[in-house]
């Protein structure tokens, strides 16, 4: 998927999140993009209808899993006439190569969209290398 490598992702076939079965759960797999730049590895993962708070990143050795729940809300006084929302559990892993530096991921949620942004290590980044 990337030039070296340090980032890889199933793809899935289509374009709706995907619904996975995993130790007898099931989760829904969240569409997402990941692209390079010459610092890092970022990954456009969307949540919709996720709070921040219901959202969990853990880093274990070489693999990124992302998780959130979703608990449609329609407040205390209303009504439900019709219901097609239901509760539903994000998941999306990820494994690293040893280009990314683990002490260095940023995470930031806006918009119903969580990105992470995966800082390479100083041996991983390209560089040019001077002639004496």
């Amino acid at each position: 998927m990337t030039g070296n490598n340090e980032v890889s992702v199933v793809k899935r076939n289509n374009v709706l999140p995907a619904v996975q079965t995993i130790n007898e759960e099931e989760y829904v797999s969240p569409s997402t993009d990941v692209y390079e730049t010459p610092d890092a590895f970022v990954l456009m993962i969307d949540l919709p209808g996720s709070s921040k708070e219901a959202i969990s990143v853990t880093l274990e050795n070489m693999a990124l899993a992302v998780k959130a729940k979703i608990e449609p809300y329609h407040g205390e006084k209303a009504t439900l006439l019709f219901k097609e929302l239901k509760p539903a559990t994000y998941y999306r892993a990820f494994n690293l190569g040893d280009g990314i530096d683990r002490n260095s991921i940023d995470a930031h949620y806006e918009q119903g969209v969580l990105t992470l942004k995966l800082f390479k290590n100083a041996k991983a980044k390209p560089r040019e290398i001077q002639i004496k």
